[in-house]
């Protein structure tokens, strides 16, 4: 079981960079704004932070 959470957590992280990515072209562009999106990337960016100090 141990594995398998890695791997969903592996696949997690990847998702949220994948997400950030998405949501950098969309302000890039102007179709998010400022406050959108700081709304969607928080959380995305607070999980990768707390996995990075972890994996330290």
């Amino acid at each position: 079981m141990d594995d398998e959470w890695v791997r969903l957590e592996e696949k997690l992280i990847l998702l949220c960079i994948q997400v950030i990515e998405i949501l950098d072209r969309l302000k890039a562009s102007g179709e998010l704004s400022e406050e959108e999106y700081l709304e969607h990337v928080k959380e995305k960016r607070a999980f990768l932070n707390r996995r990075s100090k972890r994996d330290s």
